[in-house]
């Protein structure tokens, strides 16, 4: 596809083709300048150039064309740099792009005039009027090397460098020359000069990383190429003949005697006067206060490894760092500002229970769209490198036990008011010799309590036992239906990392699998909880709203109905368990900190019985939150009664309160699905499913 992609400049001109301004001063006021030479002179030089050659070179001419690029690859798409925006398709979060090269492609309407007149003027003053080489520039060029005795002068046009940058490379050999002069002619027959300068103008180097006008104005001076004043674009213009010897990052004294040269070219053609030229001069643009080193800053760069792996899945590495790509993705800037600060400033005041990392993932459950992703709580802490909040899997304690209870109301077998003895138990599976004793967190025994308060209260003996009710397999079954298979591990492998399944079978899973013997991510576990926030709908979650290439729609994430893996009546009733704040007042008392001041909230923590993690995930009808603590390496330990309440919660809490504040959501929660049975049983009234109920 070509690269014009707009309208084109109508430059205005002279009464002799020059361009020119009307109040513009004719000459440099210091040195005389001689007009161009007459089409007369310049086509006998021509002549004189080209038909020896072509004589010369006439028997083989034909096979010699033959072996011509395709002048139309001229048009071809440039390499240009990703950029990956947030959900508002304003906030920049990062620029991907190979090292050592960016380039924005921009077409030349948008450049402005400052720039592309300063280009012209030094690099081709011609370029208007000649046919692709200047015949006067070659016979000026070859004159000066004859009285050097080597090459000092060059005299490519622009659409001679044009052709070398995209079409023929820079090998300094006759061949060479002859192939990019007579490609220069064809191109000129096929293509306006317009076309010719912006294809140009977004492939030259600029030196620093940039190539092309965009890149130089946005790296250069955080600029857009229009804004651009007479100072900078003369500074950029002259950095073209020499990247590395007019660099004004490496040299500054050569950059600005280059920078006159420039300002003197332009007043020569026209384009501005001698005094627009002294105060360009005179403009400070000394780094760093006023011209910037190349950078790469990136906004939540866990979730821009996520996104670009996502794209390089999709478009392949080669189009996710060089394919021009614009991705709109669906973070939320201001709810990922939030998670960032409640995750790094909680690890950071809890650094005296030896933790390091905190992980955050927050889903829109009423689409699947990631708006939160927090992979670590400090980056240069150990794992800081990681993105935590999808791997690895993570022990997550008592969290576990959403699924747990979840396939109990949805066997029958259990209701939210079943009694369950909380006493000394042991299991052993069928044949085996190892005997699993459970036991709760504070080592105590608590009598018979009602399900739903067993859940509350997160007491491990009651769950263990439910578990086993309905068997191991069904857990897991539910699990993975939900968005959360659990991980196994299998050993390392040859690098020594660590090998995870998700698909084993379903005999494979012993009964510690309530407790979290069996991994899970931040992402998974906030899928999870997105289930009972939909009443039943799995929204698989997805992080790229659309992306496009130039004008081109290249993908759209669609609307998700979302599928039915969970009896909403079910749903409801875990939404009224996990949000009811007497189920966990024995534990955690009331009012704690998993409740939010003026809402309705669901909420569930976990920790690991070694005090590696500690984790909180919970839910509104329109924000889901899981949240993890605790270190990289997880045969690092917290400190003794480390629990989740004092690492995970505290984030959660935080995340939650402010960002459903900015969110501007107030107190919601479900209706009530029909089937559900209402009845006073047990000392309440509670939900049931038909035929469970008292």
């Amino acid at each position: 596809m070509p690269l014009n992609r707009s309208d084109q400049i109508v430059w205005p001109r002279r009464q002799n083709g020059m361009r020119r301004r009307s109040s513009a001063p004719q000459f440099l006021a210091k040195g005389r300048v001689s007009r161009p030479a007459s089409w007369v002179v310049r086509l006998f030089a021509l002549v004189v150039i080209a038909v020896p050659s072509l004589i010369i070179t006439s028997p083989g001419f034909v096979a010699f064309a033959d072996q011509l690029p395709d002048p139309d690859m001229v048009t071809s798409a440039i390499p240009e740099d990703t950029l990956i925006y947030a959900s508002d398709n304003q906030t920049l979060l990062a620029d991907l792009h190979p090292p050592g090269y960016q380039s924005y492609y921009e077409p030349l309407s948008d450049m402005g005039t400052l720039l592309p007149e300063a280009v012209i003027a030094i690099e081709d003053r011609n370029f208007y009027d000649e046919p692709g080489i200047d015949p006067q520039g070659i016979v000026r060029a070859a004159t000066v090397d004859l009285k050097s005795h080597r090459p000092v002068e060059g005299a490519s046009t622009i659409t001679q460098q044009l052709v070398k940058l995209r079409l023929v490379g820079n090998d300094a050999t006759l061949d060479r020359k002859v192939r990019e002069a007579l490609l220069a002619f064809e191109i000129e027959r096929k293509y306006t000069k317009s076309q010719i300068l912006e294809w140009y103008l977004n492939s030259v180097f600029f030196a620093n990383t940039a190539w092309g006008t965009a890149a130089a104005s946005r790296i250069y001076f955080h600029k857009q190429t229009k804004d651009l004043d007479l100072a900078e674009a003369s500074m950029l213009a002259g950095v073209i003949r020499g990247p590395t010897l007019y660099n004004p990052l490496v040299d500054w004294t050569s950059a600005k005697n280059r920078q006159k040269t420039v300002l003197d070219a332009m007043i020569r053609d026209g384009d501005i006067t001698a005094a627009d030229a002294a105060k360009a001069f005179a403009e400070d643009l000394s780094p760093p206060a006023h011209m910037f080193y190349p950078s790469n800053s990136v906004a939540a760069p866990a979730f821009v490894s996520y996104v670009t792996g996502l794209l390089i899945t999709q478009f392949g590495r080669d189009q996710t760092y060089t394919g021009g790509l614009r991705v709109v993705t669906t973070l939320n800037p201001q709810i990922q500002n939030i998670g960032q600060q409640a995750v790094t400033q909680n690890i950071n005041r809890l650094r005296w229970r030896n933790i390091t990392q905190g992980a955050l993932v927050a889903l829109d459950p009423t689409s699947g769209a990631i708006i939160a992703m927090v992979g670590s709580a400090n980056p240069n802490a150990y794992g800081g490198q990681y993105n935590l909040a999808v791997w690895p899997p993570r022990n997550p304690g008592s969290s576990m036990k959403i699924f747990t209870y979840t396939a109990a109301i949805a066997s029958g077998k259990y209701t939210m008011t079943t009694p369950i003895a909380d006493s000394r138990f042991s299991y052993r599976e069928p044949g085996s010799t190892e005997v699993y004793t459970p036991r709760n967190y504070d080592g105590r025994y608590h009598g018979t309590c009602q399900l739903q308060a067993c859940m509350g209260n997160s007491l491990n003996i009651p769950a263990v036992k439910v578990e086993l009710g309905i068997g191991v397999s069904a857990v897991v079954q539910m699990a993975r239906k939900m968005g959360a298979p659990p991980y196994v591990p299998h050993g390392v492998d040859a690098n020594g990392y660590p090998i995870y399944t998700n698909d084993d079978p379903l005999n494979i899973y012993g009964p510690s699998l309530t407790l979290g013997g069996y991994g899970e991510t931040p992402l998974q576990m906030a899928t999870g909880a997105s289930v009972l926030a939909t009443q039943g709908l799995l929204r698989q979650p997805y992080a790229i709203n659309l992306v496009t290439r130039g004008d081109q729609l290249v993908y759209m994430h669609g609307l998700d109905p979302g599928k039915r893996v969970l009896d909403a009546r079910v749903a409801y009733i875990m939404q009224s368990i996990m949000s009811n704040d007497n189920n966990r007042a024995m534990i955690f008392g009331r009012g704690s900190l998993l409740t939010l001041r003026g809402r309705t909230v669901a909420v569930k923590t976990g920790t690991s019985d070694s005090f590696a993690d500690a984790w909180t995930v919970g839910y509104t009808p329109h924000l889901v939150a899981a949240v993890w603590g605790g270190n990289a390496d997880w045969r690092m330990k917290m400190t003794q009664g480390s629990d989740s309440y004092y690492i995970a919660v505290p984030m959660w809490h935080t995340f939650m309160q402010q960002s459903l504040d900015a969110m501007g959501i107030g107190n919601e929660w479900y209706s009530q699905p029909p089937g559900l049975v209402t009845a006073k049983c047990r000392g309440g009234v509670a939900y049931y499913m038909p035929g469970t109920h008292c």
